[in-house]
């Protein structure tokens, strides 16, 4: 794993620098909407700071989900949003990922769920939530319409 430095602010922002000389970001941006479940909704992006590619270096990874597991350890009242798109084609390879990453570090009490924009496999949206916090049968059904409205307005 890297050592990473993290700026503090509204939307704190987490960077390291790998072997290789590439600069990685991992940025948790608060997406509220106004209304309880979601007025805790962050958005989570991570990449390399200039778009490079560098050689596979499984540090990287690691450093990433140990980033991501440490924030939500100590924001266990978020509800954290990721989103698949298919900008560069690679939405299928990063929803794999994603998960795999979930399914290692598997944090207790919290739930990963997808969904799928409805017509369109280009987007996956990924949720992960603390289930002692949020109860599933209400936040899920909660998330679905407020992705419908916001759906809605698009057209």
């Amino acid at each position: 794993m890297y050592d990473y430095i993290i700026e503090e602010g509204s939307d704190p922002l987490f960077l390291f620098e790998t072997d290789g000389g590439l600069t990685y970001y991992v940025a948790f941006r608060k997406m509220g909407t106004e209304s309880y479940p979601l007025d805790n909704l962050y958005s989570l992006d991570f990449n390399e700071i200039d778009n490079k590619k560098g050689r596979n270096d499984a540090k990287i990874s690691s450093t990433i989900l140990t980033i991501i597991t440490d924030f939500l350890d100590e924001n266990n009242h978020i509800v954290l949003h990721y989103i698949c798109d298919s900008l560069d084609l690679k939405h299928p390879f990063r929803r794999r990922l994603f998960s795999r990453w979930f399914s290692l570090k598997n944090p207790p009490n919290w739930i990963k769920y997808d969904i799928s924009l409805e017509g369109s496999e280009d987007y996956t949206l990924t949720f992960l939530y603390d289930t002692t916090i949020y109860n599933s049968d209400l936040i899920e059904p909660e998330i679905i319409l407020t992705i419908d409205s916001i759906q809605q307005e698009k057209q």
